[in-house]
């Protein structure tokens, strides 16, 4: 393999066992190993450096080399399961065998470790050229263009392949393609930063992934054959006789390392990086770049090359056609591939696997590839270098990158790893705990739960609900070494897209210690506890080693009306007795559950304190005398174990005064004001996120389900009903991002009305759309082979907990009577 702009084969930086690969080929593959052929030795090659690739030579008594394969192997020690996968190259290879993609031949797969240690495949060895400098300077200009057109026409023939006719159905799937691979990258960045690296993210990173998780093409171009990493230096290209021989021929595409079943125009946008990678200093070669406005005589434009390559592949050119508004989409998808990468070299670099002056190189490659990204999205005329952008000031390219309502640059980080969470975790789990929750240990915490808890915390998914002020907040210190108590700093706002997401699955919220009521108990705490209370009980909350409950509502009043309460909380000394019978008092059924808070009454009706100063909070051990869990509640026959809605009563329990009471007496309106505003919204968001998944469940359904002779997609009812279901959706959205919005900005006394309005919004959009679904899924809707059912029991209690809809109503209701009298 003749390297034109790069080392040949050479020394084995990693030497193999060629004794038992001539074994194993002489056995295997009879008709590569010529009879004169009596051992091999090995060189390797400078490319190929994530999978060692090496040059065998095959040769006879005299050492004499007869012939040449190239072995392609995992590189030893553990790997991630998805990386390194050889078998997949073997695979595509040998698939394109009968197109006109040029691909070396495939001679055998080996998945005998005892071989050679670890997997591999060997090919043809291909004799030609491989070009590195995508400015190609030993060439000629006519040649230069040809070898331009034949990369174009190559990549064209690929995308042209169906990926079904070559056998490679199952090879990839082509939904969602670009949504998978944000995800993906930008969970690999955050996993490159952050305090446990030592590395602090960067904010034009932040804002990037910010503007690509809200740019997904909607209706995205997918279902062909992609390379992954198509460059000029991965394909083999026949000598010419001379530095302008314009006869030009692809002999083979290599590297198919991160080939799939996805988009087309990703691939070809990642094969112009040249075109817009930022120029380093003279005789820095960090990596290939061209520039646009100086390209060397023969190199096409970027426009010219692109439409060579929708000649090719049949494909509407990105950059001309209807799809244009998406080409910056790809071209800076691409650019922040490449950062996220860096930022991982950098890692490495910073952890002692690299120089540090290869680390600081990196740390700033990675701000500049993301600047470019966003002077690509933005539009914006900036320097191309890398010395300049990297002076270029953030905002400058930020701008707005994101309006409305969308997650910020933070948010959207945390929302893409998120999602990458509960698609490799929480999803997966939902079958065992929905089977747990059937069985007579259903009371009992299955491991899943916990060790879902522990992958979380390990991913910095951990108490996500936090409030920007929580470290003013905490009069205690978090001595576990952990950053548990920590949490992200997030807004109302950003935290509403998380909770969002979090809704789609009724186990997911636990994961990440984020579920009612003991983030609603964890913030009284935090806002209302003393140092003693919170070193008790909110920093074990905040750990996730107990849960709590939160015991308000009682059978025997309308408790919508907290100044109905009729218990007692009755002080005797330096004691206060609790009575009173409560229910619907969720989570108190867990094993877990170690703390209650109970409201109740401290003054009499008759004792001439105002209505709303009678009430107080206290603090209370779940395994205090006189506390007793009469029975779990159901809601339309499910008891939600482990977690429940007990049915509690209270009989002389008795409780310090000092440590248990929060705030102070009469201070329990107050307090339950205060802790259900941001709490409403959480229900809201997760309501949406109920809806969302709801509304996929029943677009699939309705896509794969066939009733009298067609599809029910194609059926006119079915398609309104699922249209009314976004617009209902995104409805009820609007008006809860609005009112985290308002409550950021305005506290809650401003922002009262909006939470109303959201919260009789939300449940009746979610069950709207749930009961949409259940619908299109006809009789298995409400069984258990579907989340369906459950979901709308959930979303139904959501229009009476936490005040029901008629009280909210009313509410919006006399803020607009007073405001007609303005």
């Amino acid at each position: 393999l003749d390297m034109a702009d790069a080392p040949i084969a050479g020394r084995c930086r990693q030497p193999i066992d060629e004794c038992a690969l001539f074994t194993y080929l002489a056995r295997t593959a009879p008709g590569v190993v010529p009879r004169r052929a009596t051992a091999c030795f090995a060189e390797q090659f400078s490319h190929g450096q994530s999978n060692p690739t090496y040059k065998i030579n095959l040769c006879d008594a005299r050492r004499g080399v007869i012939a040449s394969v190239v072995l392609r192997k995992k590189p030893p020690g553990t790997l991630l399961k998805s990386a390194h996968a050889i078998e997949r190259e073997y695979e595509v290879m040998n698939a394109l065998a009968t197109t006109s993609v040029p691909t070396p031949k495939m001679v055998c797969l080996c998945e005998d470790a005892s071989v050679l240690g670890e997997a591999f495949y060997v090919m043809s060895f291909v004799d030609g050229a491989i070009y590195t400098d995508p400015s190609l300077p030993k060439c000629g200009p006519n040649r230069r263009r040809e070898i331009y057109r034949a990369m174009a026409q190559t990549l064209g023939a690929l995308h042209a392949v169906s990926p079904v006719n070559v056998g490679l159905t199952s090879y990839g799937r082509a939904e969602r393609y670009s949504a998978r691979q944000v995800e993906r990258w930008s969970a690999q960045y955050e996993a490159s930063v952050g305090e446990r690296v030592g590395v602090a993210p960067e904010e034009s990173m932040r804002a990037l992934i910010s503007w690509l998780a809200a740019n997904v093409p909607e209706q995205e171009l997918s279902g062909r054959l992609v390379h992954g990493d198509f460059r000029l230096d991965n394909l083999v290209i026949k000598r010419g006789r001379g530095v302008d021989d314009a006869k030009v021929e692809v002999l083979a595409v290599l590297d198919w390392e991160l080939s799939t079943v996805g988009a087309p125009y990703a691939d070809v946008a990642f094969n112009c990086l040249p075109y817009y990678l930022p120029s380093a200093a003279v005789g820095d070669d960090l990596y290939p770049t061209l520039n646009p406005s100086a390209l060397p005589d023969g190199i096409p434009n970027e426009r010219e090359y692109v439409q060579w390559w929708s000649d090719a592949s049949g494909i509407a050119n990105p950059m001309t056609s209807t799809r244009a508004a998406t080409w910056p989409f790809y071209v800076a998808f691409s650019l922040f591939r490449g950062a996220s990468i860096l930022a991982g070299v950098r890692a490495r670099a910073v952890q002692g696997n690299a120089s540090s002056a290869n680390a600081h190189a990196m740390g700033k490659l990675v701000d500049v590839f993301a600047k470019r990204a966003l002077a690509v999205i933005r539009g914006v005329d900036v320097p191309r270098g890398v010395q300049e952008l990297s002076e270029t000031r953030g905002e400058d390219l930020i701008g707005n990158t994101a309006t409305g309502f969308e997650p910020s640059p933070k948010a959207a980080a945390m929302l893409l790893k998120l999602k990458h969470f509960m698609r490799a975790h929480v999803y997966k789990a939902e079958e065992a705990l929905e089977a747990h929750a059937e069985t007579s240990e259903r009371w009992s915490v299955h491991s899943t739960v916990e060790e879902l808890k522990a992958k979380a915390k390990l991913a910095g998914l951990w108490n996500l609900w936090l409030p920007m002020d929580s470290a003013a907040l905490l009069k205690i210190q978090d001595t576990s070494g952990s950053s548990l108590f920590a949490g992200p700093g997030l807004t109302n706002l950003e935290y509403a897209h998380l909770a969002q997401e979090m809704g789609r699955s009724v186990w997911a919220s636990e994961a990440f210690n984020c579920s009612a009521p003991d983030t609603g108990n964890m913030e009284v705490l935090l806002r209302y506890g003393s140092a003693a209370q919170q070193d008790k009980w909110l920093r074990p909350l905040l750990l996730g080693e107990i849960r709590s409950c939160f015991a308000m509502t009682e059978p025997a009043v309308a408790s919508s009306d907290a100044t109905n309460i009729e218990s007692a909380i009755v002080r005797e000394g330096s004691d206060y007795v609790l009575n009173g019978r409560k229910w619907w008092t969720s989570g108190a059924c867990d094993p877990r559950c170690k703390l209650i808070i109970f409201m109740g009454k401290t003054a009499r009706d008759d004792s001439g304190v105002p209505i709303h100063k009678q009430q107080s909070m206290v603090l209370c051990s779940m395994d205090a005398p006189g506390v007793r869990v009469v029975r779990p509640l159901t809601v339309f026959g499910y008891d939600d174990a482990p977690h429940g809605h007990a049915e509690v009563t209270f009989t002389n329990v008795r409780v310090g005064a000092d440590e248990s009471i929060l705030l102070g007496e009469g201070r329990g309106f107050e307090i339950a004001q205060g802790r259900l505003g941001p709490g409403r919204l959480h229900h809201c968001m997760r309501l949406i996120g109920m809806g969302e998944r709801s509304l996929e469940l029943a677009a699939s359904r309705a896509t794969s389900r066939v009733a009298f002779g067609k599809p029910l997609a194609s059926n006119g009812n079915v398609l309104q009903r699922l249209g009314q279901c976004r617009v209902t959706l995104d409805g009820a959205r609007l008006l809860t991002l609005q009112a985290a919005h308002m409550l950021d900005k305005q506290g809650i006394k401003v922002a009262r009305g909006a939470v109303a309005a959201c919260k009789v919004a939300a449940p009746a959009a979610a069950l709207s759309v749930i009961d949409a679904a259940i619908q299109i899924h006809g009789g298995m809707g409400v069984s258990q082979d579907t989340p369906l059912a459950r979901l709308y029991a959930g979303a139904r209690t959501l229009r009476l907990a936490d005040g029901p809809d008629e009280v909210h109503l009313e509410t919006i209701a006399k803020m607009e009577v007073r405001r007609s009298k303005l």
